[in-house]
C-alpha cells in the first residue's frame, strides 16, 4: 500500500470519528431539550395549580359562610351529616372529600376543623400527659414523656441550664443546628419539629402537615374527633388496638364514601367517642386543597386556616389566615 493510501485511510477514520461525535452530541442536545422542556411544562403546571388553589381557597371561605348561614351551627351532640338529604353539598368540618369545578379545573379539597390539635405553645406539659393512660401507665412511655417534656423546656425557657435528659446550646451545635434553642415561645407551630424526637410522639399526618399540634393564637383543648390520629384514639379515647383500627377504618370509609358512622359502629363505641372527643365545629376552619389540576398532570397543595366572620367577611374586608401552606 501507498503512502498516500494510508493518508487517506487516516483521514476516513478521523472523517467517520468526528461524524460519530457530532451525532452524539447531536443526540446529546436533543434529550436535554426534551428534559428541559419536560421540566419547563411540570414547573408551569405547579405554578397555574397553584394560582388555582389560592383562587378556590377563597371561593370555598365562601361556601363556608353560606353553610353556616343558611343552616346553623352545630353547638351540641355530633355533626355526623347524612349527606344524602340535602340536594346540594354542605360544606362541614368533617373530613369528608369535596370536588369542584373552578373555572373547568377539577379541585379535590377537605375542610377539617381548624381548631383541632394539641395546644403546645404554653400547654404543652398537659397535652403531653394525655398520651399517659391514667392506670398503670408503661414505665418506657412515662419515660418519653417526660423527656420529651424536659427538651421541650430547654426549648423555650430562657437560660442555659440543662434539665434532667434535656438539651441545651451545645446539644444543638452537636447535630449542626446552630442558632437553636430558641429560649422562648415557639413563633410557629413547625418550630417545634427542631426538638429532637418531638415526632416519635407526634406524628406528621398522610400528607406531610403537623396537624396533630394545634396552630399559635388559638390555645383551647380541643380534641377533634375527625382528624385525632391513632394515638389519640388509643391514649384518650381510651380504645384497645382493635377499636382504635376500626375507627379509622370507618373514618376511612366516611371520608370517602360519605357512609355515617352509625351505620359503621356499634352504639356502646359510639358514645364512648362522643364522650371523649369533640364533633362540633368551632370558629376555625382549615381547608385544604388536595388536588388543584387536571387528572394525570402535577399538582400543588395548599392548606389554610381562618377565623369564621359572617357570610359579609370580615368587616375590613381582609381575611387573615393562621395558616397559609403550599406544599
Amino acid at each position: 500500500m501507498s503512502h498516500k493510501s494510508q493518508q487517506s485511510g487516516v483521514a476516513l477514520i478521523a472523517v467517520l470519528c468526528l461524524i460519530v461525535t457530532g451525532g452524539v452530541l447531536v443526540g446529546a442536545m436533543t434529550v436535554i431539550s426534551q428534559m428541559s422542556t419536560v421540566n419547563v411544562a411540570a414547573s408551569v403546571d405547579i405554578v397555574r395549580s397553584r394560582y388555582v388553589a389560592e383562587g378556590c381557597a377563597n371561593r370555598i371561605v365562601f361556601l363556608i359562610e353560606a353553610d353556616r348561614e343558611v343552616y346553623g351551627v352545630e353547638t351540641s351532640g355530633t355533626t355526623e351529616t347524612d349527606y344524602s338529604q340535602y340536594d346540594t353539598d354542605r360544606y362541614l368540618p368533617d373530613g369528608v372529600d369535596h370536588e369542584i369545578d373552578y373555572y373547568g379545573t377539577p379541585v379535590k379539597f377537605r375542610i377539617l376543623n381548624g381548631a383541632a390539635g394539641l395546644p403546645m405553645q404554653s400547654n404543652y406539659a398537659n397535652s403531653l400527659q394525655l398520651f399517659i393512660p391514667g392506670e398503670n401507665p408503661p414505665y418506657k412511655l412515662q419515660e418519653k414523656i417526660d423527656t420529651l417534656t424536659a427538651l421541650i423546656d430547654d426549648y423555650v425557657d430562657q437560660d442555659d441550664n440543662i434539665s434532667e435528659n434535656g438539651q441545651e446550646k451545645g446539644g444543638y451545635e452537636d447535630q449542626s443546628m446552630n442558632n437553636l434553642p430558641r429560649n422562648g415561645t415557639p413563633e410557629f407551630r413547625e418550630e417545634l419539629l427542631w426538638v429532637p424526637g418531638i415526632t416519635d410522639a407526634l406524628p406528621l399526618d398522610r400528607l406531610g402537615r403537623w396537624s396533630i399540634v394545634q396552630l399559635p393564637g388559638i390555645n383551647s383543648n380541643y380534641l377533634d374527633f375527625y382528624t385525632a390520629p391513632y394515638s389519640i384514639l388509643r391514649r384518650y379515647a381510651d380504645l384497645d388496638e382493635d377499636k382504635a383500627a376500626l375507627v379509622l377504618n370507618a373514618r376511612e370509609r366516611w371520608r370517602r364514601e360519605r357512609l355515617t358512622f352509625e351505620d359503621q359502629l356499634d352504639e356502646e363505641l359510639m358514645q364512648t367517642l362522643r364522650n371523649n372527643l369533640s364533633w362540633v365545629p368551632s370558629e376555625y376552619y382549615t381547608i385544604v386543597i388536595e388536588r388543584a389540576a387536571d387528572p394525570g398532570y402535577p399538582t400543588a397543595r395548599l392548606a389554610c386556616t381562618f377565623q369564621v366572620s359572617g357570610i359579609a367577611g370580615p368587616e375590613d374586608y381582609f381575611i387573615r389566615y393562621l395558616e397559609w401552606l403550599n406544599f
